[in-house]
This record gives C-alpha cells, structure tokens and sequence, in this order.
C-alpha cells in the first residue's frame, strides 16, 4: 500500500493558521538539537516530516555502490513514496515556506536521481532550483541519520541536465507571446493597461469592491479577488500557474513600459540570451532615472548593494569608442539594439520566462520588493542553465556547479516611465539621499503599507504584510542580519544586550560565522568585565578561542561559540563573594556552572552567549604575563602564549579549522562548512583557510 505522506494545505491555513503553528514548533521541549533540527523530530508542518524519516531509513537506503548518483537505492514503493511527497513539497512551498531541509533534501534527491523520467520538465525544473536551496540550509545533514549526503547532491548535480533551457519564439506576435501579470491592479491601472496594451491576455490581482473592479476586465483576463490582503509572493506563484504565454510582463510598481516598442526590445534581449528578465531602468514622475541595476554583496549576514557589474549584452561588438572624440559617431543609434548591463537585481517591472518564473518561484509570505528581492538573490545563486565559461574546465569547476547562475539584463534603450498617479517610494533605486536626510527606502521599514503608493500597498488590516513585519521576514528567511541599501545606510535586525541571542546551534553547527549581534555581545561581555576585574583587582588571562584569535587576526574568531577566561587560583573565590553582585548590580547574569569550576557570564538571564570565566590546573605567573591585541584592546595572555596554542591546537594552529568537521573531510576542507556555498559559512568560499603554502605552491 503506497504511503500517505502528503498534508491538506489550503490558502486559509497560510493565512491564518501557519503563523500560530511555526510559534508552536518554535516552544518544542526537546533538549536534543540533533532530534528536533536534523532528524525532525515532531515536526508536522505541511508534511509528516518523521513518517518521510522512517521511509528513509527503511525504503531507501540500500548501497547502490559508488556508479549510481546517490550511493544509495530505493524499494519500489519507497520510491512511488518519495515521488509523492516531492509533488506534495513541490505544492506546499507555494503557499509557505517549508521546515526540515534535511527531508526536503532527501525526498527531492531521491526523485530527481531515481524518478526523473516521472516527473513533468515544470516539475523538475522546481525541483532541482528547491534542493539547491534546500541544501544550503540544511542541518548538519552528513552527520544525521537521512542517508542522502551533500557529497552526492552536488555530484548529481554536475550529472543532471540544467533545469532551465530558455529558449524564444520569435516567431509569435507579441500579444501572443506575452502576459500582463500584476499582482495588485487598481481600478485605475486596468484602464491604462487595457489601452497601451490593446490584446493581451492578464492575469490581475483586483483592488476596490470585487464587483465593480470586475467589470472592467476583458473577457480574456483573469482576476484574483483580496489581492491586497495576501503576500504578492504567494499571489504570483498562483497566477503564473495561469499563464499560457513564454513570455511574463510582471508588474510591481506604477512604472510601465512606454510602448509595445519597448516591450519588444526586451524580448528581442531575452530570445537572444540566457537571461532571466530584462527591463529598461525606470523614469520617475519626477524625471529621476534610477536603473536598479545592482551586484548583490552577501557574506556572514551582511547584505550591500555593489552599482559595479562585471557583465554586458552587447548586440554590436564593432560600435565601439574608448574615448569621446570627432572621429567617431554612431549613426541612427535610436533605431538599433543598445548594450545591457547583466545584474543581480530587478526594477518591479520587467519582462521574464515564464518558465523561469515558474521555477524559482517567490516566497510564499514575502510581498511587494521584498518579494522580488529574495527571488533575486534565490535566482542569481543557484545553478539554472547551460553556461560555457571560457577558459572552464573540469579541474577548476567547483562541485555542483556544472550549470552557471543567470542573470537580469538592464537595457537603457527600452523606455519604462512611472505613471504619476501610481508613484510609489522603491525598496533599492536610489542611491541618493534627499536633503531633508531621510532616505528614500524608508516606508520600506516603516509600518504603513498606505505609503508604498497604490500598487505596492498591501490591505491596512493585515499585520504581518506591513513593510516593517516584511523586512523582519525577509531577512530572518535569509540568514541575515544587516542590511545597507544602496544609500549606504545600515539597518540591524539580530539581537541585542537585551534580548534572547539568535539559536547558537542554527550557526555553530552549520560552519556559519558567529552572526554580528552575537559578536557584538561578547566583544560587549569581555570589554566589560575586563573593566570590573580591573577595578575589583581580579587576576585573569585570556585562553582558548579567543586568545588563537589575537595570533591569527588580532581579534575574537568568526567561529568562536564563547569567550574562555582563566582567573587566578587565588582569585576564584571572588567571583561568588564580589563579582556576581556587581554583575547583578549592571543589569547582566552571572552563573555558577554545575561543576563548580567556572562561572558563566550572560547579557541577561535568556542570552546564552557565554563568558566562561574558569578555574585550571596550568599555572601562570600574574607578574609574567604579555598584553594581547583583541578587538582593538590590550589583554592579559600567559607568557609564551603560543606554546600553549600549540598544545591546545597543535603545532599548525595557523591553519584555520572548526570544531565541527567530518572525519573524511578534515585532511582536505579542515573549514568544513555543512552548508555548500552559503554566504554565511566560514569555509574557504569566504574565508581564507590559511593553507600551507607548499601545498599551495605559494612558497
């Protein structure tokens, strides 16, 4: 009998009842990390998560030697099982964000190795862009129980075919070939949309009273009712299920293009490259050209804005001047295909493959900008199409990425200009700031939906889709922490000294850096009692993690969980006697470990970033001691500190390395980072790891 592994997930659940059951997950009484983050352990969100774990173990993991793509094999009906609850992920992620990486890992694995030939090119094509981001989340994946390792993900994926092959009809006439697809369409726009866009099919979202918006659409359009009540991201995911057409003229924003002209230019720009989308940079009311043209910079959860771009479409490699002179100019130039810039961002209007859309799909629960950015960065960081780089060979690809990323084209010659009427701030356009010194992104951060302009602005009822709520989701989606716009202004959204830290687990085992907040606390936590040591006259030096730091960068490390202090044998005592009631006294926690050796150091009761303040056996003499560097301050270290670094880490403690590091990968990735590719990890992706030279051939 086949296994029931699909859930009931209907839009009123996203929309009510989600929220309430991630809190739920969220008070699990499990002490075991591993139980509940690896193995999923009572984690019922949108699919029986343990019932995918027994099938896992007890249908699928026969050896099917070192030929076959996943080193494991399947029963019969564990894979008629497997396939099952991949359609069910591919249905659910739709309308929420799903839990358990590790089984969405195994189950969309297992299909795509085993069962590909099953599945329809729309269901693959999702597939595989959900297992690339599935793995870059996943949970210590090679440490648990699923038998699918991240070893032969990235392998299967060199041996798979690309899940996109974008490809034109040039052939077709335009109202043919493309849909008008606009998540929140006012009264007002339907107007203008039906008379510059005379034909063509569309698929809307309607705005006002139902009846009335209703009537004014064509018989061939199609309209999606409380458009502004649920997140664009899950609204476009089922409108694209309507779309018919190749091509997908998606509307965000007030802007439009100014002709059918322009729309012609984009697709001449997407049938003759492996782009995504394209779009022209958009003419504000106010006569402001704002390109949205961006290379996103992510690394340990820091997101930046770059305006350089590395490439270019260039339709006429011959038309070319490197300086402006006489000598040159360029005949009838309106009447000809102008270069592009390649990017990593999108204007909120533009011109996609419908396929590509399809597949890569948005958050379910993001809106407007914040929407189209997270399917920016999802798309310019997974594996999508056939890209031959020159000068790429099999020796110098990193594993997993046989396909290349695609990029946005932004094309100057096609004219977008934004309606006066429907104007509306942009999350990342400007980098200007106005003199009155508010950044123009602001509402994007605010709380009144109101001020996004009437074709971003969400219902005023709905909490979660205000712009501040989206920001937090946004980001907590994304692993991140900070992010500077365009403008160059920083936004924070880890914890704080008051607060409960971020999960310690969701990054020390993953190979993440420390996130900055938490840094940030414990550079806090050490400058601080350093000072009342100081005052109280407590002897201490600096050991462990913290003090490898000072030798490597003159710093706390990237991957450093605590901060371990030993304090002087005769000094111990005063921790309990002197020290814990100052500590109470300025608003932190101080601690007595259960073996009575250390003390443990907090921002405040919930915050379990640590101080270790500890009793040891090595001897130090307080009149020897060396002052280290650390954060831009000097700290007590026992002499000939590196003699006990060579101890403690042995003699190349040099060599950058995690406590958390499979045994088979430690001669050759000692950075190991469980998650391939993330911009999070400590790995050499992001992290110089140190190497021997010699090995290196640097010296």
């Amino acid at each position: 009998m086949r296994r029931l592994l699909r859930a009931l997930l209907v839009a009123h659940v996203f929309l009510g009842d989600v929220s309430k059951a991630d809190g739920e997950e969220e008070k699990d009484t499990s002490s075991d990390v591993m139980e509940v983050m690896a193995w999923c352990k009572g984690v019922l969100q949108g699919l029986d998560w343990p019932a995918v774990l027994r099938l896992a173990k007890t249908e699928c993991n026969l050896d099917a030697g070192d030929d076959d793509l996943l080193r494991i094999g399947c029963t019969e009906m564990g894979l008629i099982s497997a396939v099952d609850g991949l359609r069910a992920v591919l249905e659910i992620s739709q309308l929420q964000k799903l839990v358990c990486p590790n089984g969405q890992v195994f189950l969309l694995a297992v299909s795509l190795a085993y069962a590909r030939e099953q599945l329809t090119p729309t269901e693959v094509a999702r597939a595989q862009v959900l297992l690339w981001h599935a793995l870059q989340t996943n949970f210590m994946l090679d440490a648990s129980v699923w038998p699918v390792k991240t070893h032969d993900v990235l392998y299967m994926f060199d041996q798979l075919p690309p899940p996109l092959r974008l490809s034109g009809q040039a052939a077709t006439p335009l109202e043919e070939a493309v849909t008008l697809v606009v998540p929140r369409c006012p009264p007002e726009l339907v107007l203008i949309l039906k008379k510059r866009f005379p034909g063509f099919p569309a698929t809307v979202g309607v705005l006002g009273k139902v009846d009335e918006s209703a009537k004014l659409l064509p018989e061939s359009w199609q309209g999606f009712e409380s458009a502004d009540e649920m997140p664009t991201g899950s609204l476009l995911n089922a409108m694209l299920e309507a779309v018919e057409t190749p091509y997908s003229l998606v509307i965000l924003s007030g802007a439009l293009p100014s002709s059918l002209k322009d729309v012609q230019t984009l697709r001449r720009v997407l049938e003759s490259r492996q782009v995504l989308a394209a779009s022209g940079p958009v003419l504000s009311a106010d006569k402001v050209y704002s390109d949205f043209c961006y290379r996103l910079d992510l690394r340990h959860y820091h997101l930046r804005f770059r305006s350089e771009y590395e490439h270019s479409v260039i339709f006429d490699e011959a038309s070319a001047s490197s300086i402006r002179g006489n000598w040159f100019h360029e005949e009838e130039a309106e009447t000809k295909d102008g270069p592009c810039k390649l990017c990593d961002t999108l204007p909120p209007t533009f011109l996609a493959h419908t396929e590509a859309l399809r597949a890569i799909s948005f958050h379910p629960a993001l809106d407007g900008e914040w929407a189209l950015l997270d399917f920016a960065m999802r798309a310019t960081r997974t594996p999508l199409v056939e890209v031959k780089p020159q000068g790429a060979t099999a020796a110098t690809q990193l594993p997993g990425w046989r396909h290349r990323s695609s990029r946005f084209a932004l094309c100057p010659f096609a004219s977008v200009q934004e309606l006066p009427e429907m104007a509306g701030p942009h999350l990342y356009a400007r980098s200007d700031v106005p003199a009155e010194g508010v950044a123009l992104a602001s509402p994007w951060f605010g709380d009144e939906s109101a001020a996004l302009g009437p074709v971003a602005a969400a219902s005023k009822k709905s909490r979660r889709l205000k712009p501040d709520k989206q920001a937090q989701t946004f980001m907590e989606s994304n692993h991140l922490k900070d992010f500077t716009g365009p403008e160059g202004l920083t936004r924070h959204f880890g914890c704080s000294l008051a607060v409960t830290n971020c999960p310690v687990p969701d990054w020390v085992y993953r190979g993440w850096a420390v996130p900055p907040c938490c840094k940030e606390t414990m550079r806090h936590l050490l400058f601080y009692i350093d000072r009342v040591f100081k005052e109280l006259g407590v002897r201490y030096i600096v050991t462990d993690g913290v003090l490898l730091g000072s030798y490597k960068f003159g710093g706390m490390l990237d991957w450093d969980a605590d901060v371990d202090l030993h304090i002087h044998d005769d000094d111990f005592h005063m921790l309990e006697e002197v020290v814990q009631h100052r500590v109470r006294q300025d608003g932190h926690f101080l601690r007595k470990h259960a073996n009575n050796r250390s003390w443990l150091l907090q921002a405040n009761e919930q915050n379990y970033l640590l101080i270790e303040l500890n009793l040891r056996e090595e001897f130090w003499d307080p009149d020897r001691i060396w002052q280290v560097p650390i954060e831009g301050r000097l700290f007590p270290a026992m002499e000939e500190s590196h003699l006990n670094l060579s101890s403690w880490y042995g003699m190349s403690f040099f060599r950058h390395r995690l406590r958390h590091v499979p045994e088979w990968e430690e001669d050759e990735r000692p950075m190991y980072c469980s998650t391939p590719y993330h911009y999070n990890c400590v790995d050499e992706s992001q992290v110089f790891s140190g190497k021997d030279c010699r090995r290196a051939g640097a010296c």
